[in-house]
């Protein structure tokens, strides 16, 4: 095995860490122990590339005795975190060892997997606070000087909403660009009203800034300004973060309903999907009964042939009320979404289909692999896995908001004790928020 194994990963598919580039520069430079250390340090993340690397190192020899068996282990692990890779070279080591060995390399690639904290994510938040109806919410104010330099960008914010349905609490915890939207996110957030319920609530917000549809120019000009592609695909996870936030603003601001499908190949390319910047506007559409939301195809009449999915309703009943209605002339031989509060009428939006490359959440989730603590504390949003991850390393901002959620939830002890962490060290918003729960 050659040290290509090693240099391999330097390709869109591999999810490393924020060490990794430093990993690869002790290891070009022969300084295999810390290389060791550093990719070692991934294991926890399920980062399936630190895993082969690691195999690639003790099949080598390369600062330390040659070791088929930990190699085997390691590549036993990278299988199981997902690398297309490690078949082959699993079935090439194998006929190499005896039954014994090969039993003790299952053996130690269990006990690995058993370190790993974050394995496949399918799960999500289900035990989110009951969130009170809107009163008023208004826009913020875009900032005079990122508008006259047509900087486009958002903001992710927690918030506090209390007894009588006023926002008492607000933080910002994502920014892009850095800080440019924070005052006026914050300004518009704290003015918003809700219905009073008598109790607290915990809301979160992300707040986009553009001036208009985005221009497919301006934005493929800022990616290639800053490189996000090239650097995404070699491995810097602050690019992948920054791409995976640029995707996300693509999607809602686009008129269309954005679905990945993972079975789509993933071509690296620069070329952004025409739809992202299309003017084709969403309509609404009186069908009696149907609520939730669903996915639905239409024929040359605009008439809905067949429902695809639904959540709140079970397929069969949304399939009673749609098939068969028209939505609009201009909705043929589409595929759209349907989405509708009990007793209001459907929102219609059209469907744009792009494959992982084009998701945020795929640059995240690769991103918060590689180690970026912006991504990982997007993701543990809605993630118990990397809610809990942070959780055991003391983020602060994490142990805050879990702290408040808690609280809300009745959990008062756990809940201060959580908030306590993070007062400890020295987090503001922590203090403040315990103040007012």
């Amino acid at each position: 095995m050659h040290k290509s194994l090693v240099i391999g990963c330097l390709l869109f598919s591999c999810l490393t860490q924020a060490d990794l580039l430093d990993a690869l520069k002790y290891y070009e430079e022969k300084h295999y122990a810390q290389a060791t250390t550093e990719f070692n340090k991934l294991l926890p993340l399920g980062n399936e590339v630190a895993a082969f690397n690691l195999g690639a190192i003790y099949h080598n020899g390369e600062g330390t005795a040659v070791d088929h068996v930990k190699a085997l282990a390691y590549f036993q692990l990278a299988a199981q975190l997902g690398d297309s890779r490690a078949a082959a070279v699993i079935s090439a080591l194998t006929k190499r060892l005896s039954a014994i060995e090969q039993q003790q390399a299952e053996q130690q690639a269990s006990l690995l997997l058993a370190q790993v904290q974050i394995k496949e994510i399918t799960e999500e938040r289900t035990d989110l606070i009951d969130f009170p109806e809107v009163v008023s919410r208004r826009a913020p104010v875009y900032p005079k000087n990122a508008a006259a330099k047509g900087i486009f960008g958002y903001n992710v914010l927690r918030f506090v909403i209390d007894e009588q349905g006023n926002v008492s609490a607000v933080e910002v915890l994502g920014s892009f660009p850095e800080k440019t939207f924070n005052k006026s996110s914050i300004a518009a957030v704290k003015s918003w009203k809700y219905a009073a319920t008598g109790k607290k609530h915990q809301g979160k917000v992300a707040l986009h800034y553009s001036l208009g549809p985005l221009s497919k120019s301006k934005v493929t000009q800022f990616m290639q300004k800053h490189q996000l592609l090239d650097y995404a695909v070699a491995g810097s996870p602050q690019h992948q973060y920054m791409l995976g936030t640029v995707m996300d603003l693509l999607a809602t601001n686009a008129n269309y309903h954005v679905n990945v499908d993972k079975n789509l190949a993933l071509e690296l390319t620069t070329e952004l999907p025409e739809q992202f910047f299309s003017r084709k506007s969403s309509f609404r559409s009186n069908i009696a009964g149907f609520y939730g939301s669903a996915e639905v195809k239409t024929d040359g009449k605009g008439i809905v042939t067949a429902v695809i999915s639904a959540d709140k309703m079970d397929k069969q009943q949304a399939s009673a009320l749609l098939v068969g209605k028209e939505l609009d002339n201009d909705a043929r031989h589409g595929h759209y979404r349907l989405w509708a509060d009990p007793g209001k009428t459907s929102y219609v939006e059209p469907i744009i289909t792009v494959s992982q490359l084009h998701s945020s959440h795929y640059w995240w989730t690769i991103a918060a692999k590689n180690g970026s603590l912006e991504a990982q504390r997007q993701l543990a949003a809605f993630s118990p896995q990397w809610e809990n991850y942070l959780l055991n390393n003391n983020d602060a901002q994490v142990l805050t908001w879990s702290g408040v959620r808690k609280m809300l939830q009745g959990d008062t002890v756990q809940g201060q004790l959580l908030l306590d962490k993070a007062i400890a060290q020295n987090y503001q918003t922590a203090a403040e928020l315990k103040a007012i729960l």
